[in-house]
């Protein structure tokens, strides 16, 4: 029955599944940075908030259809973990917006390379998660394309977009350790309560700083589609993988979302990167490429979890 959380199929951890639904992820996160250049008046707030509040009421009429009056056991499975995390990726949420309204989209989506590192830390102490050899190695070139990518903004005194996109990398790394927790469980809850959050905190920040709710039509278009499609349908996918994927590999393979992003702003409005960043691109492309080819030889889990998915 739809309605049930007890009948969905039991299935083993399959990372043929898992990772091209996390390349997917990083396909649609990396649709932002287009669509927000095409935003032509609002405030960073302004859209902030209509991005979480449109994936918000999306995620609670998916969740209702799915579970009907069972959402309120989903809700309690998923546990303090899904709170957590949901806060976590507020915070990426909206580190993730200043970013683009402070830096140019290159910079913003490379600076979230640094996503696996604390990932990487985190899934070690609290998932005692074993990191191989092949991930250090990513994960050492990708520290080596972020290094590139950074030193010529950071020289001129353009490190705020950077330190954004930072702040939202540890706060996506935070929300992928609370779904990585709890694998047996439907966590779509986590993004249902980050994007509450975000609802809330950008309301208030849109208050406080006199602007109102009322956008021009294509504003707010887009910044309803940003909420629906390129982060709500991103996360559908993230969310499957988080099933079959370990933490880290996770996050690196979902770094698509900084290779593709650029090059559609580039080819969609001409923000053209800059050497350094396409430099630094080209270190976290082979990272990425590593990760995907060595991944493949590590022993994976291969213990049996609940997932409506399959």
């Amino acid at each position: 029955m739809m309605g049930s959380t007890e009948n969905w199929r039991i299935t083993p951890h399959n990372r043929n599944l898992g990772l091209p639904a996390a390349l997917l992820a990083g396909i649609f996160w990396s649709l932002a940075g287009l669509i927000y250049r095409w935003i032509d008046t609002a405030s960073a707030w302004q859209v902030l908030f209509y991005r979480s509040f449109s994936l918000f009421v999306a995620l609670l009429i998916w969740l209702l259809i799915r579970y009907r009056c069972d959402i309120f056991k989903v809700l309690k499975n998923s546990g303090l973990p899904a709170v957590a995390g949901g806060a976590c990726l507020s915070l990426a949420f909206t580190g993730y917006i200043l970013a683009l309204d402070n830096t140019s989209v290159a910079n913003a989506m490379f600076a979230l390379a640094a996503a696996p590192f604390f990932t990487a830390i985190l899934a070690r102490i609290l998932l005692k998660e074993e990191i191989s050899r092949a991930i250090w190695f990513a994960m050492s070139v990708t520290a080596i394309g972020l290094i590139i990518m950074t030193n010529g903004e950071l020289r001129s005194g353009g490190g705020l977009g950077n330190l954004f996109a930072i702040s939202a990398a540890l706060g996506f790394s935070g929300m992928t350790i609370s779904l990585r927790s709890r694998v047996e469980v439907d966590m779509l809850p986590t993004i249902l309560y980050a994007s509450f959050f975000a609802s809330m905190f950008s309301a208030l920040a849109v208050i406080s700083s006199g602007d109102t709710f009322i956008l021009l039509p294509m504003d707010l278009g887009f910044s309803i589609s940003l909420g629906l499609f390129q982060i709500g349908l991103g996360f559908l996918c993230f969310t499957f993988a988080a099933r079959h994927l370990p933490a880290v590999e996770l996050t690196l393979l979902s770094l698509t979302e900084i290779i593709v992003g650029p090059i559609i702003v580039w080819l969609g409005i001409g923000e053209i990167p800059s050497y350094s960043t396409l430099t630094g691109g080209a270190f976290i492309m082979f990272s990425i490429v590593t990760i995907a080819i060595l991944g493949s030889r590590q022993p994976h889990c291969s213990t049996t979890i609940k997932t409506h998915f399959s």
